[in-house]
């Protein structure tokens, strides 16, 4: 069997009265001075939330003028670049160098010399072992 604990018997405190406190007159509650506070609380409360939509609102609209500038830029610079492709179309440049009085170039020529020059590397015959005071002197003289 099981046994069920018996809570012990305790003694009474012989002084009762220092749990019981006397009530002195309810103290006068100034709920006008509160009720002013809370409304003036409130009231910041109201006037700065409005003031922040306001403000976002102004940002919003702002926001949205630059979205317009931004797409009407790209636009002109879209434009701006098939103005530029146009421009550089080798057929309507000659057309104007015709229109100018140009005429059509003939087929490419090429110089083709008839020994190597010094600053090829090829030739150390006329090095003479002097430096010369014009290092193009031995390029561009006669005695070659």
């Amino acid at each position: 069997m099981s046994a069920v604990p018996v809570p012990k018997k305790t003694t009474a405190p012989q002084d009762a009265s220092r749990h019981l406190e006397v009530v002195g007159a309810s103290r006068r509650r100034h709920t006008l001075a509160y009720a002013l506070v809370v409304i003036v609380v409130l009231g910041a409360a109201v006037f700065g939330t409005v003031t922040l939509n306001a403000l976002a609102a102004a940002g919003a609209v702002e926001a949205r003028a630059l979205d317009a500038r931004v797409a009407e830029a790209e636009r002109s610079y879209a434009q701006l670049v098939a103005d530029v492709a146009a421009l550089e179309d080798p057929a309507r440049i000659r057309e104007a160098a015709l229109e100018l009085g140009l005429v059509p170039g003939g087929a490419g020529r090429h110089v083709q010399l008839q020994r190597n020059l010094p600053a090829d590397g090829a030739v150390n015959e006329l090095y003479t072992g002097e430096r010369a005071a014009d290092p193009l002197k031995p390029v561009l003289s006669l005695e070659r």
